[in-house]
């Protein structure tokens, strides 16, 4: 495994992403603290673009990456790892997992995502939530994503956990252990 590494997709990828930067003792860089001012106020694209750009250049001995954003940034941390993660939940077990998970952030009223806190309103009745958008796009989307991701991937060892079952195995081969956060 290489020292540039990228985790995506759903269900999963942050949990993995903090437990193995720990393990490897590599910078850990969450894009959704980036991308979000307080308040869920968005950045715009080029200063996201920018501030993870400076990311890289801080940390050119390795990094590793916990987020997708793959149209935002159009590839460039993909073209860079060394090795790309994707966990590829099925629909239904990422989804549930997502739900509950922002049931226990609303619930706890953690801080996620830079500085914001995920409010039951903005979760459970915006058309914006990450739910909305899960169901919106059930359809089609981790096809496209898995597509999307191995057409950036150029040369990159591509580690695709499709499943529950082959998560465990690969946290088992490694000897790692969540930390549930």
């Amino acid at each position: 495994m290489g020292r540039k590494i990228l985790v995506a997709g759903h269900g999963g990828k942050s949990t993995l992403a903090r437990v193995l930067a720990a393990d490897l003792d590599l910078p850990y860089i969450e894009l959704d603290a980036i991308f979000w001012l307080p308040d869920w106020v968005e950045r715009t694209r080029d200063d996201f673009r920018d501030l993870v750009e400076k990311a890289l250049e801080e940390n050119p001995d390795g990094w590793l990456i916990d987020g997708n954003y793959g149209t935002a940034l159009q590839g460039m941390i993909v073209r860079r790892a060394e090795t790309v993660i994707y966990v590829n939940m099925p629909w239904g077990l990422m989804f549930w997992r997502t739900f509950w998970r922002a049931v226990a952030r609303a619930r706890d009223r953690r801080l996620i995502c830079g500085e914001n806190i995920e409010s039951w309103r903005h979760t459970f009745l915006s058309r914006d939530s990450l739910l909305c958008f899960l169901i919106k796009n059930r359809k089609n989307f981790q096809r496209r994503r898995t597509e999307r991701l191995r057409g950036w991937v150029e040369g990159a060892q591509m580690i695709e956990l499709t499943g529950r079952a082959a998560l465990n195995r690969f946290y088992e081969d490694r000897g790692l252990v969540r930390d549930h956060l």
